[in-house]
C-alpha cells in the first residue's frame, strides 16, 4: 500500500500525487513506487532533475512529479502521449465538456451504419442466439480481421462473416483508404467492431481540436482502449485464443467476450478525460522527448542528478506489447508483418506492425553492448544510475532476461566505483552486502541497482 503523506508547504497541506495506472502495463512499477521515491529522495535530498529514460506508461514519472523536475523519454510514440498527458496536465471547459461532444457526435450513427453488418454480426455471436453455436464464435474470432479481407487474403471464416465483410467493404469504397483506423485494424480482433468504430469516432474529433489538447485526449483514447481489450491480462501482444491445445472451444470464451466487449468505450473515455485532467505537477518544466537513450543522454542537462532506466529485458518486452498503443497514436496506417506457413504468406495473427521498434536490450547478442553504453554514457554525465531489474525463477516456465544480474554488476563496475543492489517489491529497504547479493536478488520481485562515480 503506497503511503498518502501530507506535506507542509508555504503553510498549507499539499496532497501528493497518487499512483496512475494509464495503461494495464507489462512490468508496471505501480506497486514499488513509494520506495522507489525514498530512494531517490535518500540519494538526491535537493530535489534536483529526474530523468525517466525508458518512460512506458509514465508511471514513474508521474509518481516523482510532485516535487521535482521530470525528463521522461521513450523511443515510442504512445509513450510520448501518455507522459505529455501526466506531466503537462491541461484542465479547462473544453476538456470538460469534450466527453459530451464526443458523446453526441454526428459521425457516430454514420459510422455505425457503415459496418452495421459485421456489429449485428457480432452482436449475434457474442449475445444472441449464435453464442450458443461455440465453434461458430470460434471460426468467428480466429476470421474476423477486417485488414486482412480487405487485402483479400484467403478468409476460412463462415459465409455469414464473408458476406458481412463484402458488405462493409463495398461501403468503404467512397472513403480514403486511411479512414477507419481502429476499425480496419483491431476490429473483431482485439475489440468487438462496435467499440472499435466508436474508437474511430473519437479519433475523428480529437483530430477537430486544437493541438494543444491532443495528448490529454488521444492519452484518454489509449487509456479507454486499454481497459476494453479483449486478450487475456489486457495486454495487446496477441489476440484471444478461443481454442484449447486440442481444438475445442474455452469453457469461458463466451463470458469473458461478454465482460470485454460489452463495455461502453464512450463512457470510460470521458472517465479517463475526467481522470486526466485532475493531475497535478509541480514544475511547468517538464519535457518530454522521444528518442533513443543515448540521444538522451548525449543532451541531458546540468539540472538532471538522477538517471532511471527500466529497459526491457526479454524478448517478450517491447512493441510487440504495445504495437495496438503505438499505431492509435500515430494514426499512421502501417504496413502489416507477415508470416509464412504451410507456404502461404499470412498476416501475423497479432496484425504487429511491419516496421517496429526492437530494443537492442532484448536482443541476447547486443544486450551486453547496449548496457555497457547504458553505463558509459551515463558515468560520463557524472550522474547517478538506478537501473531497475527484475529477477527471474529459473526452475519456472518464465522467459529467461538476456543478461543476467552478475553480468550486469561487473559492466557497471567498470564506470561506477560504487554499485549497490536493493531489493524492492516484497522486501525490506535493507541493503545487500556483498556475500548475498546474487543469491537474495534473484529471490526479489524487483531489485534496483544503485551506481555512483
Amino acid at each position: 500500500m503506497i503511503k498518502q503523506n501530507r506535506i507542509e508547504f508555504e503553510s498549507e497541506l499539499i496532497e501528493p500525487v497518487q499512483p496512475f495506472r494509464t495503461i494495464h502495463y507489462l512490468g508496471s512499477k505501480l506497486r514499488v513506487l513509494e520506495q522507489l521515491k525514498e530512494i531517490v529522495d535518500e540519494l538526491d535530498p535537493k530535489k534536483n532533475g529526474f530523468l525517466d529514460l525508458f518512460a512506458g506508461s509514465g508511471s514513474v514519472s508521474q509518481y516523482l512529479s510532485f516535487d521535482r523536475k521530470i525528463v521522461s523519454v521513450d523511443i515510442q510514440n504512445y509513450s510520448q502521449v501518455i507522459c505529455s498527458a501526466l506531466l503537462k496536465p491541461i484542465s479547462d471547459s473544453f476538456i470538460h465538456t469534450f466527453h459530451e461532444k464526443v458523446a453526441n457526435s454526428v459521425f457516430t450513427s454514420k459510422y455505425l451504419s457503415i459496418f452495421d453488418s459485421l456489429i449485428d454480426l457480432e452482436e449475434n455471436i457474442i449475445n444472441g442466439q449464435l453464442s450458443q453455436n461455440l465453434d461458430l464464435v470460434c471460426n468467428f474470432l480466429e476470421n474476423a480481421s477486417l485488414y486482412s479481407a480487405i487485402s483479400n487474403t484467403p478468409n476460412n471464416g463462415s459465409k455469414k462473416l464473408k458476406d458481412a465483410f463484402t458488405s462493409s467493404i463495398q461501403k468503404l469504397d467512397i472513403f480514403d483508404k486511411n479512414t477507419f483506423l481502429a476499425t480496419k485494424y483491431f476490429g473483431g480482433i482485439y475489440f468487438s467492431y462496435k467499440q472499435s468504430v466508436l474508437l474511430d469516432v473519437i479519433l475523428t474529433e480529437i483530430k477537430k481540436t486544437d493541438i494543444k489538447y491532443h495528448n490529454i485526449l488521444m492519452a484518454s483514447l489509449l487509456s479507454t482502449a486499454s481497459d476494453i481489450v479483449n486478450t487475456v491480462g489486457k495486454q495487446f501482444a496477441q489476440p484471444i485464443r478461443p481454442r484449447n491445445k486440442n481444438g475445442e472451444p474455452k469453457k469461458q470464451l463466451i463470458k469473458q467476450l461478454r465482460k470485454d466487449r460489452n463495455l461502453d468505450v464512450i463512457k470510460i473515455f470521458g472517465q479517463w478525460i475526467n481522470k486526466y485532467s485532475k493531475i497535478k505537477v509541480s514544475s511547468e518544466n517538464n519535457e518530454i522527448q522521444t528518442m533513443d537513450y543515448k540521444e538522451a543522454l548525449e543532451k541531458v542537462k546540468d539540472d538532471i542528478a538522477l538517471v532511471y532506466a527500466d529497459p526491457p529485458y526479454t524478448r517478450d518486452h517491447y512493441s510487440r506489447f504495445y504495437h495496438v498503443l503505438e499505431t492509435l497514436s500515430l494514426v499512421d496506417y502501417p504496413l502489416i508483418s507477415t508470416t509464412n506457413i504451410g507456404g502461404f504468406e499470412h498476416f501475423s495473427r497479432g496484425l504487429y506492425r511491419k516496421e517496429r521498434e526492437q530494443s537492442d536490450f532484448c536482443i541476447k547478442s547486443k544486450a551486453p553492448k547496449a548496457f555497457e553504453q547504458l553505463f558509459k554514457l551515463v558515468s560520463d554525465k557524472n550522474k547517478i544510475l538506478l537501473l531497475s531489474y527484475s529477477p527471474y525463477d529459473k526452475s519456472k516456465e518464465s522467459h529467461p532476461r538476456v543478461v543476467e544480474i552478475k553480468l550486469l554488476e561487473s559492466l557497471a563496475l567498470k564506470y561506477f566505483s560504487k554499485v549497490e543492489i536493493r531489493p524492492l517489491g516484497n522486501f525490506s529497504h535493507s541493503k545487500l552486502n556483498k556475500t548475498d547479493l546474487h543469491l537474495e536478488a534473484e529471490k526479489a520481485a524487483e531489485v534496483l541497482i544503485i551506481c555512483q562515480i
